[in-house]
């Protein structure tokens, strides 16, 4: 289970893949962790950035993420770590009408296809607490929940 926070900052999170990442020894694919609530199965994506090479032998993933990117909902959430398999574009074997042509070449090409490294459950600590900076009368204690819904 990971245990995120949304906040400022960077959050850095350790997966060891269910299966090998297809860019072990050559890191140079696109990452993304994907999140469902579990309460009212809100649902979005985040870019991670990875820092370490991973190899066969240790094929550990240490991704990076902007904590502002995370749900801004406190609660569980099913979380899906996938990578974007692409082709860099090559000039004689892109098929790609220049005038439709919206990358550059230096850029990775469009998404051939995702493939899934982990699935995993997730807390994540939101911001969707209140605080009070004024209290209008004496006695302005109590507690509650709050759903995003």
């Amino acid at each position: 289970m990971q245990s995120l926070q949304y906040g400022t900052g960077t959050e850095y999170i350790n997966v060891w893949p269910e299966i090998t990442s297809s860019y072990v020894g050559n890191p140079s694919g696109s990452y993304f962790l994907n999140y469902i609530q579990d309460y009212d199965q809100s649902s979005g994506s985040v870019n991670l950035t990875l820092t370490n090479t991973p190899s066969r032998v240790d094929p550990r993933l240490q991704f990076s993420l902007d904590k502002s990117t995370l749900p801004t909902y406190t609660g569980n959430y099913t979380i899906t770590i996938t990578e974007s398999l692409v082709v860099r574009a090559k000039w004689g074997t892109t098929n790609i009408k220049f005038s439709l042509a919206n990358f550059k070449w230096s850029d990775a090409g469009p998404k051939t296809s995702t493939n899934t490294l982990d699935n995993d459950r997730a807390w994540v600590s939101g911001s969707d607490v209140p605080s009070f900076t004024q209290y209008i009368s004496p006695n302005e204690e109590g507690q509650y929940s709050t759903y995003h819904g």
